[in-house]
């Protein structure tokens, strides 16, 4: 295989990018512009959003592309250039007084082409994400070292492959954190009482999620929050809480998740159309779910294979 043809990137259709949006319940929510950013960064990166690749990201009147970290590894992969990588941590963190944490990470990069290995630095007390009370928000008060390590992973990758990653878009952990920052200027620049605002931080909806006693309670805040339904965070503590409350009881049979799958993949079978084997797959990874899915939609598209779940 040739370089050009091993660094090429497969397009992604516009209608699948729109079944994606219809999926996640966003198509009505964003506007003209927005979609069609949306559609050429997808598009011009070849990120595909039914691998996890890329999101479409809209609470309030902000809208964002987010891309998965891994994303960055993989294209890095994909240049023959990678040799190898490591990221380490040190220091701690300050939960009273987060600027004076000395946490660090600290990714090594190895390229093919350079001398020396690339290397990069992230510190905590400059990325931490926070509400709009400022303090940290759950994901970096509770997992400070997998955040940071996100964090100078993506930028790492994205200054050491310049050429291959360049303009592509941000992660949601650095997201986090610049939102934090243009949030608390704008109140600093306005005035304006935090109370005034009228859109619920995703921070709020995640507590409430961790709170929930039921599925149904689930729902409710799902149907209550759709501005949050393109938000990889809020979607991610809404399946997490899930699959706690489907959790079988100590001392209860084993067999509910097996059930559950079995259950799953038989509709995955019978479903009739592409759209609705997307819509029972969309939050799943088991790959026996993924062998189902794959399998009955080369059987729709007539034995051709379809790129919708390409690894």
């Amino acid at each position: 295989m040739n370089e050009i043809a091993k660094n090429r990137v497969h397009t992604i259709d516009v209608a699948k990018l729109q079944t994606y949006l219809n999926a996640m319940g966003m198509a009505n929510n964003l506007t003209k512009g927005e979609f069609e950013q949306f559609v050429e960064i997808a598009q011009g990166f070849g990120l595909n959003p039914f691998k996890r690749e890329i999101y479409a990201n809209k609470y309030g009147d902000k809208f964002s592309v987010i891309v998965g970290y891994e994303t960055y590894i993989k294209r890095a992969e994909r240049s023959g250039l990678l040799a190898g990588w490591s990221v380490v941590t040190t220091g701690s963190v300050n939960m009273q007084k987060p600027k004076e944490s000395t946490l660090v990470a600290t990714i090594t990069i190895h390229r093919k082409d350079f001398q020396f290995p690339f290397v990069h630095e992230v510190h905590f007390s400059e990325y931490y994400g926070t509400r709009r009370d400022g303090t940290l928000t759950d994901f970096w008060k509770n997992k400070p070292v997998t955040m940071t390590k996100k964090v100078a992973m993506a930028q790492g990758f994205r200054l050491c492959f310049s050429d291959e990653l360049g303009g592509m878009p941000y992660t949601a952990e650095e997201l986090n954190a610049m939102e934090a920052e243009t949030i608390q200027t704008n109140n600093q620049a306005t005035k304006q009482p935090l109370e005034q605002k009228p859109v619920i931080n995703v921070d709020v909806l995640i507590a409430q999620i961790e709170a929930a006693k039921s599925k149904s309670d689930l729902i409710d805040i799902w149907k209550k929050h759709p501005e949050h339904h393109g938000n990889p965070v809020f979607k991610t503590a809404m399946t997490d809480r899930k699959k706690t409350l489907e959790a079988p009881t100590p001392g209860a049979a084993n067999s509910s998740d097996e059930n559950s799958i079995e259950h799953l993949i038989d509709q995955i079978m019978t479903a009739e159309t592409t759209e609705m084997i997307l819509e029972l797959t969309i939050d799943n990874t088991n790959p026996d779910v993924m062998d189902a899915a794959m399998t009955r939609l080369e059987q729709i598209n007539g034995g051709v294979q379809t790129d919708l779940f390409e690894k």
